[in-house]
């Protein structure tokens, strides 16, 4: 048993192929590693090199870009591809004379594919940190990096010293390329065109107020005493309103003198006035927790918006940072659960 370990990450790395490998990262870099015995024969494990050429020919639908991307001449390609499929005994594309399309088959074995490579990347960053890619570009909206995420990321740092991390507002959008970004973090419905989304938490909205309200109108007993009184609007969280007030039978909306684009705008706003506005409660956590913010009794609404993350449809499987990033992201929510706000 390894001495001074204050965490371990478990990941398992499943290869498609009856292997399966489990990796203990620790926090000052210790490391456990067990490998169980394969139960399958040679002849059952796809060739790497084919899945490989089929991976970036599937995200591309071109072996001439997936030979530009892998440094291979596009008949390479071809040939890997036709090993894998004379290996699995299925056609994974329908050749065209100017196109690629995945078949039924191929369109079903790429998850699996991606996912394969994305496991043991994120084993490889675990064991051997300082080889290969060690940075990690992230895009995160400027609430939810300013109100969650950054006070988080100490901890990250400190589980994962190999992997430098560069967070990059959605406020600086323009200034890199697509490719340049790994992970990019949105909060929205979960469609957006050309990406691919991954739900990392659902989001709960909750009615808060700052003291200056307090001074003004005495705590607040019961949310319906909040619908009279003016509040900060936050674009894009319109339909909130009437989640909290139609069971009180109100057709009215209280005034809105303030209208913002960001959460943390809402917040600065109403810590020091006697406004209150309706936010996510990740976004509210740690002011409530401070006492810069007091939520109204009742049960938190979920909201149509929730958090994902994201990847371009042609993007290559994640590397190992992110693949350790996106699995740390998951266990924060387990490690600092919400208010629990009294009815």
């Amino acid at each position: 048993m390894l001495q001074g370990v204050k965490r371990r990450y478990t990941l398992s790395v499943d290869l498609g192929f009856s292997m399966r490998q489990t990796v203990f990262l620790c926090p000052m870099g210790s490391i456990m590693c067990g490998m169980t015995a394969p139960h399958a024969s040679a002849s059952d494990i796809p060739p790497l090199l084919g899945l490989h050429a089929y991976e970036a020919s599937a995200r591309h639908l071109s072996f001439v870009a997936a030979g530009a991307e892998l440094h291979l001449s596009p008949s390479a390609i071809s040939q890997r591809v036709r090993s894998l499929e004379a290996h699995l005994e299925v056609a994974l594309f329908e050749r065209r004379p100017r196109s690629l399309r995945l078949t039924d088959a191929g369109q079903a074995y790429l998850p699996a594919v991606r996912d394969s490579f994305e496991e043991l990347a994120a084993a490889t960053s675990g064991l051997f940190g300082s080889v290969g890619a060690s940075s990690l570009t992230l895009r995160v909206q400027v609430s939810y990096a300013t109100t969650w995420l950054a006070g988080r990321l100490p901890d990250f740092m400190a589980t994962f010293p190999h992997i430098n991390l560069r967070m990059i507002s959605a406020i600086w959008a323009d200034t890199l390329l697509p490719s340049e970004i790994d992970l990019e973090i949105r909060q929205g419905n979960g469609s957006w065109p050309g990406y691919r989304a991954t739900k990392m938490h659902d989001d709960y909205a909750v009615m808060v107020y700052g003291p200056g309200y307090l001074d003004e109108h005495g705590p607040t007993l019961e949310r319906n005493s909040l619908r009279d009184k003016p509040r900060v609007q936050v674009l894009g969280f319109d339909d909130l309103w009437r989640h909290f007030f139609d069971d009180a039978g109100t057709t009215t909306d209280s005034p809105t003198p303030m209208t913002v684009d960001t959460s943390l705008a809402a917040i600065e706003i109403v810590s020091t006035s006697s406004l209150w506005a309706i936010l996510p409660e990740r976004f509210t956590r740690q002011s409530v927790r401070d006492g810069r913010l007091f939520a109204a009794p009742g049960d938190p609404v979920l909201m149509r918006q929730a958090h994902y993350l994201l990847r371009p449809d042609n993007a290559a499987p994640l590397s190992g940072p992110a693949v350790a990033f996106s699995r740390w992201l998951n266990d924060q929510d387990e490690a600092d659960p919400p208010l629990v706000v009294p009815s």
